[in-house]
């Protein structure tokens, strides 16, 4: 018999609507919830992974050790490299590669769910379909635990990878799950392209977990009129998708 369903997200910005959204109760602190089966709905854990590729990693691991999961989601959001994919829609995907740091990005390793994957990854598409979200395909590469910052970077790192976007933590959790032989898929929304990038500081700090405030508050004092106005779009669309995200949940899309 399956185990539960797994969902990894890398901040609590992220995780808190997704959690609310299935009725989950937290499990000591605010980074771990659970919600048991009802309905269509699996039981279900949601945990922070933290920012990087070692720490979600290392935080796969350990939940993989907890709660014995039969499918693995890496949850949140990721930047579009290149122009033609747009804010609020989702890479529903089970590949992802891995870059060298960044001293030295030719490095790659690749990973891919393959064909044990595929069902997950249509129901996946299918449930999100049905929920008013629209998903795409193509290679989502992992950055490590350095963000990128600079836009000649990326255009540099989607044309040498033929790749669409980039994030920093779903090799990590790729890789354990492969290494447990757990089914894993990619359910990501986008939230920065080319056309409209994120400010700065929409990168988590891998060694806080949050935002870099530096940045933030420059942003801030540089752009008085935006701020409001972009700080507030941000926050709908991530709350947006924690509550497709948790709809999916709900109509049993995610099922193990």
């Amino acid at each position: 018999m399956p185990g539960p369903l797994l969902i990894l997200i890398e901040g609590t910005d992220e995780l808190l609507p997704v959690a609310r959204g299935i009725g989950a109760h937290k499990l000591g602190s605010i980074y771990h919830w659970h919600a048991p089966a009802s309905g269509a709905m699996p039981e279900t854990y949601i945990s922070c992974t933290g920012v990087g590729t070692q720490r979600s990693y290392e935080c796969t691991r350990k939940k993989i050790e907890e709660c014995k999961p039969g499918l693995i989601v890496s949850a949140g959001t990721f930047g579009a490299l290149v122009d033609g994919v747009n804010l609020t829609e989702w890479l529903c995907i089970a590949r992802s590669r891995m870059l060298g740091d960044a001293g030295d990005r030719t490095a790659k390793r690749d990973l891919d769910g393959g064909d044990k994957t595929r069902p997950y990854v249509e129901k996946l598409a299918a449930g999100l379909k049905a929920v008013g979200g629209k998903p795409i395909d193509g290679l989502l590469v992992c950055v490590g635990d350095v963000p990128l910052f600079l836009e000649p970077e990326k255009e540099r790192i989607a044309h040498e990878n033929k790749a669409i976007g980039v994030d920093m933590e779903t090799f990590g959790i790729a890789q354990a799950s492969e290494e447990a032989g757990i089914p894993w898929v990619v359910a990501r929304v986008c939230v920065d392209t080319p056309k409209l990038p994120l400010p700065d500081f929409g990168a988590l700090s891998p060694i806080t977990g949050r935002p870099y405030y530096g940045r933030l508050f420059w942003w801030i004092l540089r752009h008085p009129i935006k701020c409001v106005p972009t700080l507030y779009g941000l926050w709908k669309l991530v709350n947006v998708y924690g509550r497709q995200l948790a709809a999916i949940i709900k109509r049993g899309d995610l099922s193990p």
